[in-house]
């Protein structure tokens, strides 16, 4: 039985082919993560858990652009207590969950 080996192209013949895991693994995590960065709709799917399960199916996360949360609500009285007492509380959970991401604002909008 005849075994080949593929040579790898770049190959100088005389380094190893083989990677040790405490060095590939940092490569691979950090390629996850600025995968989960880069997709605004994570911090949409997220928003529900940010703001609890009483006020989520009051709310709607409806877009994440430029840094900026924008927020559907359904009355007047809890985008005024959104807006007043919330919002911090809310944008520091969200840059908790998201550390990488810059998340500067959350817009409440009645609709």
């Amino acid at each position: 039985m005849n075994h080949y080996r593929r040579t790898p192209r770049d190959y100088d013949g005389t380094r190893l082919t083989t990677q040790r895991v405490n060095e590939l693994l940092p490569v691979v995590l950090r390629k996850i993560h600025k995968m989960h960065q880069d997709r605004p709709d994570l911090i949409l799917a997220a928003w529900p858990e940010i703001v609890g399960a009483k006020l989520a199916p009051m709310t709607e996360a409806v877009s994440f652009q430029d840094g900026i949360l924008s927020v559907k609500v359904r009355n007047s009285t809890l985008y005024s207590l959104l807006k007043l007492h919330d919002r911090q509380k809310l944008l520091a959970k969200l840059q908790k969950k998201f550390p990488d991401t810059e998340i500067k604002n959350i817009h409440f909008r009645i609709g």
